[in-house]
């Protein structure tokens, strides 16, 4: 059984260390724009890093529960492959959320 969920097991741990990674750039900003918990409003940076890591969150379940059901049933290499392909895209998202809207 391990042989067949590898790959699974392997993009959710990265899809975990990048909802991490963008739990500390909630971290980071919150700490140079002076915003204390559990305070969610502040400069506009920092909202815009805040919404993208809550968006991010959001659907990271979801995430996982397709990914898992994908490879089981379907085909574990495929569903790695989007699972990845997800992965990247969910990063380019919280890059370009976070540049302001006459930047991105």
């Amino acid at each position: 059984m391990l042989e067949q969920i590898h790959l699974l097991a392997a993009v959710t741990v990265l899809g975990v260390l990048e909802q991490a990674y963008f739990f500390l750039q909630v971290i980071h900003a919150r700490r140079t724009f002076g915003v204390s918990p559990p305070n969610i409003s502040g400069p506009p940076e920092f909202e815009r890093i805040f919404r993208a890591q809550v968006n991010s969150s959001e659907y990271f379940p979801i995430f996982v529960a397709l990914l898992w059901q994908a490879g089981l049933f379907f085909h574990q290499g495929l569903a790695a492959a989007l699972g990845l392909l997800y992965l990247y895209s969910r990063y380019c998202y919280f890059m370009g959320y976070r540049a302001s809207s006459s930047d991105r």
